[in-house]
């Protein structure tokens, strides 16, 4: 029987103590895995100081990124109204009747346990496993144990560590107070609350030069899912490769990079985050942009590298605006980015009319030919998927030599565009 831990909590922030607790309980009781499920409206908490679920999810990701045997769930912040840890145990169990399921808590909470909603429930379900907090004693916590336990019919057994003297409330003080919290949060989280100005601390705002792509990669290494964070890396360094054949110069070549790198800087937002974002910034969207969102993150991803990452060189934003659908005319950096996210190492796909190997070599050889190739599969893609196809994309596929299949007009709303 697979033995699971759960780690709940609203992780506003989360903190180096939820980590060490969850590390303890796992060691210390043979879990093979522990989840860390966000709560998503929880009933003994203060809503006014809680960020949103988004930037919950993305904090804890980041967080666990690395360590294998701790996953992120989205089982309660995908739930409507409050939720109940009794609801969300009896769901674990229903859907893997054969866990062995261990909830995993602090002192603070246990001495609460009176207050939450079914504590006989949630011991019929799982055994609590509980850490110190303050200056309790490790006798002082057995003994909560075992009251707690006879008093709900349940078993509850301690959790051995040294406290952490650690709290998500303390962390967002000091974060509104301009202090650093690098100590007691995952440095990838306190990156993240940095770059988005969570909890009143000032928002990070750098200024891109070769000095600090270190520091951009980690931003980006904090925001981004894993393999979105890889794929990005990949970018990056095709686009340095291509710039290598195809730019004048080492200065040159880092400006492809530092274009690659941001590419998809706004990627991690959702369809409707991306879209709010644009009206709030005035950014001027199309229908079909509307209907298939993920066509906007190169101009937001844009807006972003001007604004968060400190980019005021306009042919490197332009490569990020249009890497999605390319343009008409596209200067070289913006052609080795365009087929630089298409042909970048870590992409593994079956293409037609042009095979990726092909491709990849031609990009290297002939960079028009290459920006030919990638049109006419991402063309043939969308027309065999009947997926709609932006009006751009088709106008950059004729420009390079595409069949026409658009017509004057849809020209004429294009060339408005650029």
């Amino acid at each position: 029987m697979k033995k699971l831990g759960i780690m709940g909590g609203t992780f506003n922030p989360i903190h180096n103590g939820h980590l060490r607790m969850a590390q303890a309980a796992y060691e210390q009781y043979g879990l093979d895995e522990v989840w860390f499920m966000p709560s998503g409206n929880p009933p003994h908490k203060d809503k006014s100081d809680i960020v949103s679920g988004e930037h919950r999810e993305r904090m804890v990701k980041s967080a666990l990124d690395g360590i294998p045997y701790f996953s992120f769930s989205d089982m309660e912040l995908g739930r409507q109204g409050t939720t109940y840890t009794s609801e969300t145990l009896q769901e674990i169990h229903r859907e893997h009747p054969r866990y062995e399921i261990y909830f995993i808590l602090g002192s603070d909470s246990l001495a609460d346990l009176d207050q939450w909603h079914e504590p006989e429930v949630i011991l019929k379900y799982c055994t609590i496993l509980s850490a110190p907090r303050g200056d309790m004693s490790a006798e002082d916590m057995a003994d909560m144990c075992r009251e707690k336990g006879k008093k709900f019919g349940g078993k509850i057994l301690p959790i051995r560590m040294e406290y952490v003297q650690i709290s998500s409330e303390n962390i967002r003080r000091q974060l509104a107070e301009g202090k650093s919290v690098l100590t007691i949060c995952p440095e990838k989280t306190a990156c993240y609350i940095r770059l988005h100005g969570l909890y009143g601390c000032p928002r990070l705002t750098l200024h891109a030069t070769e000095k600090n792509h270190a520091e951009i990669i980690n931003c980006l290494s904090a925001t981004l899912r894993p393999k979105r964070y890889l794929h990005t890396l990949g970018v990056m360094e095709t686009a340095a490769a291509l710039g290598f054949c195809h730019l004048d110069g080492q200065a040159d070549i880092r400006r492809a990079e530092l274009a690659g790198l941001l590419h998809d800087c706004a990627k991690y937002f959702t369809g409707d985050e991306m879209i709010a974002l644009c009206e709030k910034y005035d950014i001027e969207l199309t229908e079909t942009e509307k209907a298939n969102t993920a066509l906007i993150h190169g101009k937001l991803g844009a807006f972003y590298a001007r604004e968060r990452y400190g980019v005021n060189d306009e042919e490197i934003l332009s490569a990020i605006r249009y890497h999605t659908t390319g343009r008409p005319d596209m200067t070289t950096l913006e052609k080795i980015i365009y087929v630089a996210d298409y042909i970048e190492p870590g992409r593994q796909m079956h293409s037609l009319p042009y095979g990726l190997p092909e491709v990849r070599r031609e990009c290297f050889r002939d960079l028009d030919k290459g920006v030919f190739m990638v049109l006419s599969n991402v063309v043939n893609y969308l027309q065999s998927s009947k997926k709609q196809i932006d009006e751009m994309s088709i106008w950059t596929y004729e420009y390079y030599g595409g069949e026409n299949t658009h017509g004057k007009e849809s020209r004429k709303h294009c060339k408005d565009r650029l």
